[in-house]
Parts: structure tokens; C-alpha cells; sequence
């Protein structure tokens, strides 16, 4: 391997080196401020669509002609937005689930999610020696109620023996640890809340499996914008699962073999979806009017987002 020999930068050097390249910098000294804040590095993967294409997977240090700094700011800001609004769309969904599995494994007792027989046996057993994943779950949930300081919690290891109800639990979980919970539920568990929701296979049944692969992605989408890391291109490594939506009109769409599931647009509308199903809104206007608005603005096509053609007439943007 090459070792890595680039000297360091000033900001104002960083701006030159761009326009060296070819990029249009029509303000330096406003180029240079914003490099001191939102960084090089960050803004490079901004501006590396618009690097001339060598090959399949290869680009030059020379931007295409016509390629200006102010554009990718665009860009960059337009993603900022989409991710503030998929946050949103996120925290309702997160806020939604965790009632709906303390309610359905409350029913179960209190104190259900101690007792690993009202959990699904896979997510209880340990493996070849190794910890459960209910071993590791209920230690990162232990952890949390020791570090809270929510009123509710102080209540309860005050005037009762320490042990929150589930439902109590749910209120100081993040969302993979949530979504480890619902995967960790017994498969009637699951199939009711994704029934609840609306998310059925081919025989109107709950289809849990799906909701599952649902939120592990929605976790790893939540953890790409909560790190502010670029989203609006960007190669999905959870996807989602395209076979299975073909059972959910809304979403039928999603299924067909144009529509990559390695791009964000799935995840937009099963979110759009899952909000529709809480009541929380019309979300996907605010993606219609963001999305078609600026990214063909900084010259990019949606499809780089996945966007089907003819997307406009597919719910829920229709």
C-alpha cells in the first residue's frame, strides 16, 4: 500500500485546489470560510459526481466544465434538509413503536421482557457458548436505567423496587435497541403489530418479517443522518427487502426491478407508509417539494436517489 503523502492545507490553499482542478469558485474568500466550518472532506463526496468519469468506478481530480462550488453547496444543503425531514419522519415512527410493543408484550405482565419465556426462544438461547442476544439486549437496557435521569425512572427505583414496567422501558430504549426488541418478540408478537400496521403478506396476515427488515434499515438510516453523513446517493447497505411489499398496494411499486432498493427512495416512501399508518400527517409533501425542486437544480438526476420514472404517479406522491 502507498503511504499517504498530501500536505496539509490551509483553507484558503484548499479553495486554489479546487480551482485548479477545474471547479468555479466565484467567492474565495466565502469558498474558504465555508471549508473552515463544514470541512474538505465532508464536501468531497458532494463534489465527487461532478469529477470527470475515467471508467466504471473511477473519476479524475478534474471536474466537468461547468462544475461551481456554489452548486455543490446547493447539494449539500438540499441533503442537510432531506435529512432534518427523514429524522423527523424517524423519531414518529420510533415514538409510535415503542407504545406499540410495550403495550402488546405488557399484556404478557409488567415485567414480561425479564422473563425470556415471553420472548421468542432464538433471542433468548445462547449460542455455542456465546452470550443471547437477550443477554446483550437486557444489559444495554440495565445500563440505560442506571444513566437516566428521567423523573419516571427516579420514581420508580424510589418508591418501588427499582424494576421499570415494561412500557416504562420502551421510554428509555434508542432505536436499535428497540428494533432488537421487536426482532426478539415471539413471532405472534410481531405479526400483530406489523397487522396493526397494515404491513401483510399474500394472505392478509401480519407479515412481521417484513416490519423487521424495515427497521433495521430505518436504524441504519437514523444513524447516517443523526452522524450527518450524506444520504442523498448513497449505496444502501440495509435495504430494503423488495419481495415482500408486493402484498401492500402502497408499496407494490417498490417491488418492481427498476426501483433499486439500494437507494433511498424505498426507504422514503415505506416511511411515508409507516407514518400514514400512525396518523402522523402528510410527510411526503415535504419530500415532493424538496427533492424534484433541488437536486435537478445541482444538475443531478433523481435517479441517483432511486427515483423511478413516472415516480410522481405512485403513492404517496401522487
Amino acid at each position: 500500500m502507498l503511504p499517504y503523502t498530501k500536505p496539509h492545507l490551509s483553507f484558503d490553499d484548499q479553495v486554489q485546489l479546487l480551482k485548479s482542478r477545474g471547479m468555479a469558485v466565484d467567492d474565495p474568500a466565502a469558498a474558504a470560510e465555508l471549508l473552515s466550518v463544514v470541512g474538505y472532506h465532508r464536501l468531497s463526496g458532494y463534489w465527487y459526481p461532478y469529477r470527470r468519469q475515467l471508467g466504471h468506478r473511477q473519476r479524475a481530480d478534474q471536474f466537468i466544465g461547468g462544475t461551481n462550488f456554489s452548486t455543490v453547496i446547493r447539494l449539500y444543503d438540499a441533503d442537510r434538509r432531506l435529512k432534518l425531514h427523514v429524522l423527523d419522519a424517524v423519531e414518529r415512527v420510533e415514538i409510535a413503536l415503542r407504545v406499540m410493543i410495550g403495550f402488546t408484550l405488557g399484556e404478557r405482565g409488567a415485567y414480561a421482557h425479564l422473563d425470556r419465556a415471553n420472548l421468542d426462544g432464538q433471542f433468548t438461547q445462547a449460542n455455542g457458548g456465546h452470550r443471547s442476544r437477550y443477554d446483550d439486549w437486557i444489559a444495554k437496557v440495565l445500563d440505560a436505567q442506571r444513566r437516566s435521569s428521567e423523573d419516571f425512572v427516579v420514581h420508580f427505583q424510589t418508591k418501588y423496587d427499582g424494576r421499570l414496567p415494561v412500557w416504562g422501558v420502551t421510554e428509555i430504549l434508542d432505536f436499535g435497541s428497540t428494533a432488537h426488541l421487536y426482532r426478539g418478540l415471539k413471532a405472534v408478537d410481531r405479526t400483530a403489530i406489523a397487522q396493526e400496521l397494515d404491513i401483510v403478506d399474500g394472505l392478509g396476515r401480519g407479515n412481521g418479517h417484513t416490519l423487521g427488515n424495515w427497521l433495521r434499515v430505518l436504524n441504519y438510516v437514523r444513524n447516517i443522518c443523526a452522524h450527518h453523513s450524506r444520504l442523498w446517493n448513497r449505496h444502501m447497505v440495509n435495504k430494503i427487502g423488495a419481495r415482500q411489499l408486493a402484498t401492500i398496494p402502497e408499496l407494490r411499486h417498490l417491488s418492481a426491478p427498476e426501483v433499486s432498493p439500494h437507494r433511498i427512495y424505498s426507504t422514503l416512501c415505506v416511511l411515508a407508509f409507516l407514518l400514514h399508518r400512525v396518523g402522523e400527517g402528510d410527510w411526503a409533501s415535504g419530500v415532493r417539494e424538496l427533492v424534484p425542486a433541488e437536486i435537478p437544480a445541482c444538475g443531478r438526476s433523481l435517479s441517483e436517489m432511486g427515483f423511478p420514472a413516472r415516480w410522481e404517479e405512485c403513492w404517496p406522491w401522487m
